[in-house]
């Protein structure tokens, strides 16, 4: 399966989640980057291929969808206007079922993963040399910083799969954790008047840091939930 049609069959379930939350064919297709055409043939089952239905029945892939379709409405409210990236999701999504249907094991899935997490880094850090707008610069240098940071927590997760590291108690209070998930909270309040911004690197950087703050809270609220477990 082909990373193309994985993402084609991605944009078509995200159309149907985002529109199931509320937003408006012109929405979902100023978010997804597509025509409002383009949205309804998704949402009608004209495009999106064969996957659709396939990915549609797999419980890991429908919650990735239905957690970044829940991140992008809540995006779209605070006026972002997109388009957002969707390749990193069908990445994820084609790792999902390479374990599924794959004989090789989980490690050697990660192992690939980490693979392309490094050769992003790279290409984007050598993107960032050569552009002279330092909007842009920072946009590829935040992508490599990223993938290496996903590549060094995805070597640690292949650590603790093979015993070499133990996982021990959060450490951390749960009024330390409450504090932090406000300070989370208020900083995504703090920038809400910086999506009025014209240009598109712009929108784009803000929009990179609101995603950042949202996906902190959330992990933020894990802790939280792993803490009283423990």
């Amino acid at each position: 399966m082909s990373l193309e049609r994985i993402l084609s069959a991605v944009r078509a379930l995200l159309a149907r989640e985002l529109v199931d939350r509320g937003l408006s064919v012109n929405e979902t297709a100023r978010l997804l980057g597509l025509t409002p055409a383009a949205v309804s043939m998704y949402l009608s089952g004209k495009r999106g291929g064969e996957y659709v239905q396939e990915l549609g029945r797999d419980d890991r892939v429908m919650a990735l969808v239905k957690s970044h379709a829940d991140l992008f409405v809540d995006a779209a409210k605070r006026g972002v206007r997109g388009p957002v990236d969707l390749t990193e999701l069908a990445k994820v999504v084609a790792n999902i079922l390479a374990q599924r249907g794959s004989s090789a094991g989980l490690e050697d899935v990660i192992k690939e993963r980490i693979r392309l997490e490094q050769e992003t880094a790279t290409r984007a850090m050598a993107y960032s040399y050569k552009v002279r707008n330092p909007l842009v610069r920072s946009l590829f240098m935040q992508i490599a910083a990223d993938s290496l940071r996903h590549a060094e927590i995805l070597t640690m997760i292949l650590d603790y799969l093979g015993g070499r590291l133990k996982a021990e108690d959060v450490d951390v209070s749960e009024e330390e954790l409450e504090l932090l998930a406000q300070e989370e909270s208020a900083m995504r309040e703090s920038i809400a008047d910086l999506y009025k911004l014209g240009d598109p690197v712009l929108r784009a950087l803000i929009l990179s840091i609101e995603l950042d703050e949202q996906k902190h809270f959330q992990l933020i609220k894990t802790l939280q939930l792993a803490s009283r477990r423990g």
